[in-house]
């Protein structure tokens, strides 16, 4: 499946302040003509349109919750070259947007994939960016102190299953996962999607199953979570193929998502698998032409943000949720911006981990090759 392509705007990339520890800086309030101080901890705000397509993968949007960070820059890449490793440029990227006080791009990061700037943005979807990022990390982590670690903080585990009715009989298999795609059409809401994706099917009539050592049976099919990872992504199915029409669409049908996520009905293993949403990916517009930005909560009892081209702002819970659920209808402007702009991605945090998550880096955590190279990576 590939998504959108991101308009061409061609408007300047001002510098920008950078957040962390100890930094105080005024944002921009969206509903009223004046500033606010405010404190971001490890959180950094610069050249944000160089990474608005990419940073909206999965990965690399948990990228600035630091149990991400604190995986990327334990892997080993001293003697690497950051034009064609994919963990140092990634960690050249992070340490730059925490510490530099210059706009920062990511020309070094997109060459370690061995795309040039026009791949990047038109020829590659977010599934496959996730893809290739995660291989590499891992593949990097493998044989180290901290192999796993990636592992650790993003996969899930399924078991799919068909279950004869009148036999003693079951075939299954496991399977991992990454993010979980939740169909948008036809449900209302999260939890519906979750109920449809875990439904069973009958296998009967003509589509009766092949039973090894019992021939043909009715039977049941179906799949089951094992268990979910500390950090979930449900990818909300937004774009899908039209076959009639033989065109990709993109669905803007209503759809609602809570802060807090109890997934307890849908997992084999004990409970409680409740989770608190820390990340929205929105987008606004249609095939043709449309504008992404992101949504994040840094902090387990902050505020939310929006992450949008140079800007970033506080917005309103409102902002976070009711905005970006969909709709179907079209009267008026308002109405109409509300139907084309939704969410496509939720990052949900598992709530007994909160504080493991987002437990902040500490200096002896960043690699000092990264301290002693700060310098501006060219957009």
């Amino acid at each position: 499946m590939s998504l959108p392509s991101k308009d061409h705007r061609t408007k300047g990339l001002p510098k920008l302040g950078v957040y962390d520890d100890n930094f105080v800086t005024r944002v921009l309030s969206p509903h009223h003509l004046e500033t606010l101080d405010f404190q971001v901890h490890h959180w950094s705000i610069t050249d944000w349109d160089a990474l608005e397509k990419r940073a909206h993968s999965p990965a690399f949007s948990a990228g600035g919750f630091r149990c991400f960070r604190k995986a990327v820059y334990q892997i080993p890449t001293e003697t690497e070259d950051s034009t064609k490793s994919v963990a140092l440029a990634l960690q050249r990227c992070f340490y730059h947007l925490q510490f530099s006080e210059e706009p920062v791009g990511t020309t070094e990061l997109t060459k370690s994939f061995g795309w040039d700037t026009l791949d990047a943005f038109m020829q590659h979807d977010i599934q496959e960016f996730n893809r290739i990022l995660q291989d590499n990390l891992e593949m990097k982590l493998k044989d180290t102190p901290v192999g796993g670690a990636i592992k650790k903080l993003f996969l899930g585990k399924t078991k799919s299953y068909i279950r004869c009715i009148n036999v003693d009989y079951e075939s299954s298999r496991e399977e991992e996962f990454y993010d979980i795609q939740l169909n948008v059409k036809g449900s209302r809401n999260v939890y519906e999607s979750f109920r449809e994706y875990v439904a069973e099917e009958t296998m009967e009539g003509d589509n009766k199953y092949m039973a090894e050592g019992h021939g043909l049976q009715d039977a049941k099919k179906g799949v089951t979570f094992k268990s979910f990872p500390p950090v979930l992504h449900l990818q909300l199915m937004r774009f899908e193929y039209d076959v009639r029409r033989d065109v990709m669409v993109k669905i803007n049908d209503y759809f609602e998502y809570p802060e807090r996520l109890d997934l307890d009905e849908f997992c084999a293993s004990d409970g409680p698998h409740n989770y608190i949403l820390h990340g929205v990916l929105v987008h606004s517009g249609d095939l043709d032409g449309g504008h992404y930005f992101a949504l994040i909560k840094p902090e387990k009892d902050g505020r939310w943000l929006r992450f949008d081209d140079d800007r970033v702002t506080p917005v309103t819970l409102r902002e976070v949720y009711e905005d970006n659920f969909g709709d179907e209808g079209s009267d008026g402007y308002l109405r109409s911006m509300q139907r084309f702009t939704n969410a496509y991605m939720l990052v949900y945090f598992r709530e007994d981990m909160l504080d493991e998550i987002l437990a902040p880096i500490v200096d002896d955590e960043i690699p000092k090759h990264l301290s002693m190279s700060l310098v501006v990576i060219s957009s």
